[in-house]
């Protein structure tokens, strides 16, 4: 009876491997045609992508690789922007005379001087300036942007004929060499009140564009 029960144990030990082996094998074979049916998609894939980079060809489009742009290098950045706190009259400017903005609000680079008014580019580029003046009623004067001595630029406003409020603002752009000084400089006496308060400020910005 022993032999017997270590005999039916052998036969059942015998067919439970046996099945796991089939079930091994089949798991396997599902692999393989899985792969196999993955390997025939990306192929089909491979030949309509020719296809399609054919067809543009014939159209005379290219498709064209994207171009990784270097890392932006921060200490070479220059940019400033300031205004001039209050109101004045144009007496107290005078002809001739530089316009000192006297709060500096960006300033990276530290190019600008707010006490001078000057901007004295730190590194060499193509830079973009702008300026703002308003006058107040009965108000009028003319200002330049002044780049080492030569005028690149200049502006004007004048209320006093409508007894009214004029602002205007004007636009440049100069390739600029370092250690070059900028800055706003009256070119006429002028007259009445101009403004620079909550209404409307006397601004001085400029940027490094490359």
């Amino acid at each position: 009876m022993f032999i017997f029960n270590i005999i039916l144990l052998f036969s059942w030990v015998t067919a439970q491997s046996n099945t796991y082996d089939l079930d091994f094998t089949s798991v396997v074979k599902n692999l393989q045609d899985e792969l196999h049916r993955l390997k025939i998609q990306v192929e089909n894939l491979e030949e309509s992508h020719k296809t399609c980079v054919s067809s543009l060809k014939s159209f005379g489009l290219v498709p064209r690789k994207r171009l990784l742009l270097p890392e932006n290098d921060q200490s070479n950045h220059v940019a400033f922007s300031a205004h001039i706190s209050s109101g004045f009259t144009a007496a107290s400017l005078g002809k001739g005379h530089e316009v000192v903005y006297d709060v500096s609000d960006t300033n990276i680079g530290n190019g600008y001087d707010n006490v001078t008014g000057t901007f004295r580019a730190p590194s060499a580029g193509v830079y973009a300036f702008t300026w703002t003046i308003c006058a107040d009623n009965h108000g009028e004067i003319i200002i330049e942007l002044v780049i080492n001595g030569r005028r690149r630029g200049v502006s004007h406003v004048d209320s006093e004929i409508t007894n009214d409020l004029d602002c205007s603002t004007a636009f440049v752009i100069e390739k600029v060499n370092v250690g070059d000084f900028v800055f706003i400089r009256s070119t006429s006496a002028g007259e009445g009140l101009l403004m620079s308060d909550g209404r409307a400020r006397w601004a001085f910005s400029g940027w490094k564009l490359f």
